[in-house]
């Protein structure tokens, strides 16, 4: 593993040691090898672990005055724990699996405190247009003005710098800007409306009778049988047409097919019958 790792030294004019930057690409390592962290944890301030499988963070604790990571290319997503690291002043996650941008930006407020510089091209989180045809220019500032909303110690976002312009505008309506998930709203939603009363059948509706639920009475129920039947409220009776008779050909209208016809002395269109017509 060591053979592949690059190590650069930065030392004071006595010689001591200032400073380390690994950088371990490319290695199809699922997790943040411990040897790292062990050897050269305590002097590391920066760390490139760019092109790798990596899904977990667990083993960073061990860098505490680690500056800079980079983690482009790997696999981490809405479930990675971040851990306490106030000295963290660069974090580049372009090009993972993060889609939850609150839950991201609620564990980098808390436990990145000092964070200037963060960039997540590439991640569904991120609406830019190189990775989604779908957004456009307006998706990405609405993006900009929310994270900026949340984290207004940013200095850079993502390939731009923060302009003042920005911060102000984010302050002004930066909390309106959020992007919604359609997939999470319309899971949600689809619950609440399951949970509704008026979802649930007829019957169950009636038995319970309480919390707001008005009951289905016997008279309802009957004159809803009726109606099923082929008889209204007045008497007037509703003949169903049969489209298997030849004598009553299906109409088309503009909006479909005829179903019922009136019929009787109280039809509705008697009131159309004058005196001279009997």
């Amino acid at each position: 593993m060591t053979a592949h790792l690059c190590i650069t030294t930065y030392r004071s004019p006595d010689n001591s040691v200032l400073k380390l930057e690994l950088c371990f690409v490319g290695q199809d390592c699922q997790r943040i090898p411990s040897i790292l962290g062990a050897t050269y944890g305590l002097q590391t301030k920066r760390l490139d672990l760019s092109y790798n499988a990596i899904r977990s963070l667990e083993g960073l604790e061990k860098f505490p005055y680690l500056e800079e990571l980079v983690l482009d290319n790997n696999y981490i997503d809405d479930s990675v724990m971040i851990p306490y690291l106030d000295t963290l002043h660069t974090l580049s996650l372009n090009k993972n699996k993060v889609t939850n941008l609150d839950k991201l930006l609620d564990q980098v407020s808390v436990q990145l405190p000092n964070l200037r510089y963060l960039s997540l091209l590439g991640n569904v989180a991120c609406p830019d247009q190189l990775s989604s045809s779908d957004m456009d220019e307006r998706d990405y500032k609405r993006y900009r003005l929310y994270v900026l909303h949340r984290l207004p110690s940013l200095k850079f976002l993502d390939s731009t710098g923060v302009r003042r312009s920005e911060l102000r505008e984010a302050r002004k309506r930066g909390a309106l800007t959020r992007v919604i998930r359609p997939g999470l709203e319309s899971a949600q939603n689809s619950l609440a409306l399951q949970s509704s009363p008026e979802s649930k059948p007829m019957t169950q509706r009636a038995s319970q009778g309480t919390g707001g639920d008005a009951q289905v009475t016997p008279v309802e129920t009957s004159m809803r049988a009726k109606r099923m039947n082929g008889e209204s409220k007045n008497g007037t009776t509703i003949k169903r047409e049969n489209s298997d008779t030849p004598s009553h050909p299906q109409h088309t209208g503009a909006y479909g097919v005829r179903r019922y016809k009136y019929v009787g002395h109280n039809s509705e269109g008697n009131r159309f019958i004058r005196n001279e017509h009997l």
